[in-house]
């Protein structure tokens, strides 16, 4: 640990001779190099200047150290630039590779670029992608489009939207209602049975009056004979 003195840095004090706490000074500077808690305890209850022994001087107290080591350890940060289009492009197309969890699509430019570059080695790293291998790079590469494009196809069928088809409701029909060939059949039928009521009335109708016409001559044996006889 470095030993540094203190100076008093207190204007009504400068140039004071004497002992402060544990430590004695002389024209305001300690007589002794003190450990660091010395100093920051000293420094918590009045101003002072720490001096090391090349004489330089900097303000005492845990509060300023900190303040000074934390500006030399803080890394420099670079400048923010803006994002330009093309970056944002590029991370927007890496994100929804990501969250699709598909290889990288190749073209047959790429695979056979690969094959320039690295050999049968390079496209088989691309073929363990989708699972394909063979020892023939022209035959590996038409194997890696051929599952590329397949996995792009169910890709594709899963997540089209379900084709809903509409429900056609077939109308009730009442045959009943709709059957005209009922209509004549049912007005006939009701036709004669209101002329049968008629005819019963009117025979009904005849019978009393016989009855009452005899019963005013007095002959009841006529007004019993006058009723039809039971069939």
């Amino acid at each position: 640990m470095e030993m540094k003195k203190l100076k008093v840095a207190t204007a009504r004090m400068a140039g004071y001779t004497g002992v402060l706490g544990p430590v004695r000074f002389t024209d305001g500077v300690s007589d002794e190099y003190l450990p660091r808690h010395i100093r920051d305890r000293m420094a918590a209850s009045m101003e002072f200047l720490e001096v090391d022994a090349q004489g330089n001087e900097q303000p005492a107290g845990a509060q300023h150290r900190l303040i000074t080591e934390s500006a030399e350890r803080a890394p420099q940060l670079a400048p923010l630039t803006r994002q330009t289009d093309a970056e944002k492009a590029a991370e927007i197309a890496a994100a929804a590779v990501i969250a699709a969890k598909v290889p990288v699509l190749e073209t047959r430019a790429s695979l056979e670029e690969i094959a320039q570059k690295s050999g049968i080695k390079g496209l088989r790293e691309i073929g363990k992608k989708w699972a394909v291998k063979h020892r023939s790079i022209p035959t590996l590469i038409e194997m890696i489009l051929d599952a590329q494009e397949k996995a792009v196809a169910a890709r594709a069928k899963t997540e089209a939207p379900a084709v809903v088809e509409p429900v056609v409701e077939t109308p009730v029909v009442d045959e009943k209602a709709d059957d005209s060939s009922i209509v004549p059949a049912v007005e006939a039928e009701a036709e004669r049975l209101a002329a049968a009521n008629a005819a019963e009335a009117e025979a009904f109708r005849q019978e009393q009056d016989a009855i009452k016409a005899a019963a005013a001559t007095g002959d009841l044996a006529a007004a019993i004979s006058t009723e039809n006889p039971q069939e």
